[in-house]
């Protein structure tokens, strides 16, 4: 299911994975934003293939294919590979 988010809520795209967890979010820039990491979300659905394939029309057919659909994924586990706590020596 989509829906259209009515109030523009300036956000980034960091936090739109705590927000949006497990959704299809169609994310556009602020046009100040040069680095376009600010802006807020227009619409979102439910993690399904159908809802993306909704969302990217809209993309396409009212956004010009210039705001980003992306999916909201917060990582489940602290575990970060690659990276080792050393401990001193005394």
């Amino acid at each position: 299911m989509i829906t259209e988010v009515k109030e523009r809520k300036l956000t980034n795209l960091r936090d739109i994975n705590f927000d949006y967890d497990g959704r299809w979010v169609i994310f556009e820039s602020e046009p100040s934003s040069t680095s376009g990491g600010v802006g807020w979300v227009v619409f979102y659905g439910d993690g399904t293939s159908e809802d993306w394939d909704a969302l990217y029309k809209i993309v396409i057919d009212k956004y010009d294919g210039d705001a980003l659909l992306t999916f909201a994924y917060l990582p489940k586990e602290d575990t970060v590979y690659g990276m080792y706590d050393i401990g001193v020596a005394s």
